[in-house]
């Protein structure tokens, strides 16, 4: 199930077990501060680190491209025996090019993006907020859009690119944004919608959450 979901700021072992247990491969921490899923490290490296598997995809949020964390994070990664391959970060802020961290990362599209920061060899692919896509399509530019992205992105985003869509609970995806873009990955967030309370993820709330999208997706694919 859910093979190509992404859950992002994932903070303890019960959480992370159960969408191991459920097939997923491709999983999210959070190292910004002002993030309610912000997880110390000592905890990502000795609690969760060792139920990962070599085929698992970790990715690393920071606040900023130049916190000097991330060096730290990923050294002490490879400390771990986990091989820099399968690490990827994503940044809000980026201050300095992308490839002086020496990691793979992901970009979060906005209209003004720097476009010498896909050309990195490190550039792994691209990040859409659903939230951009809703706008657009409710301003009727949507298939504008689609067209001005691939004439500008066309050579940046190859087959070793992936595109993720990045989607709250409670988004309502129209499927006609599936034959616009080939998703690779649909993220989700550990959140209050799916928390018992601050930090105690219901996981009965979260396996049928995602199982409602995997068959609303399902669906989509049919048409």
């Amino acid at each position: 199930m859910a093979h190509n979901f992404k859950i992002e700021g994932i903070y303890d072992q019960r959480t992370l077990k159960l969408l191991k247990a459920e097939g997923l491969k491709d999983f999210g921490f959070d190292f910004s501060p002002r993030s309610f899923n912000f997880i110390q490290e000592h905890v990502f490296l000795n609690e969760l680190v060792p139920l990962l598997d070599e085929s698992d995809n970790i990715h690393l949020h920071f606040t900023r491209s130049n916190d000097p964390m991330i060096a730290k994070v990923i050294f002490d990664l490879k400390k771990n025996g986990v091989s820099s391959d399968r690490v990827y970060i994503n940044c809000d802020e980026w201050s300095e090019a992308p490839a002086a961290t020496g990691a793979k990362y992901y970009l979060n599209y906005y209209p003004e993006i720097d476009l010498s920061f896909c050309k990195s060899k490190l550039f792994s692919g691209m990040i859409f907020e659903f939230s951009f896509f809703e706008d657009l399509h409710k301003r009727g530019i949507l298939n504008n859009f689609i067209t001005n992205f691939y004439t500008n992105f066309n050579n940046l985003l190859n087959d070793e690119k992936k595109i993720i869509l990045r989607v709250d609970w409670s988004n309502n995806v129209f499927p006609s944004l599936f034959d616009y873009f080939d998703f690779d990955l649909m993220s989700f967030p550990i959140n209050s919608k799916i928390e018992i309370c601050y930090r105690n993820v219901d996981l009965k709330k979260l396996t049928s959450e995602m199982a409602f999208v995997e068959k609303n997706k399902n669906s989509a694919d049919r048409f």
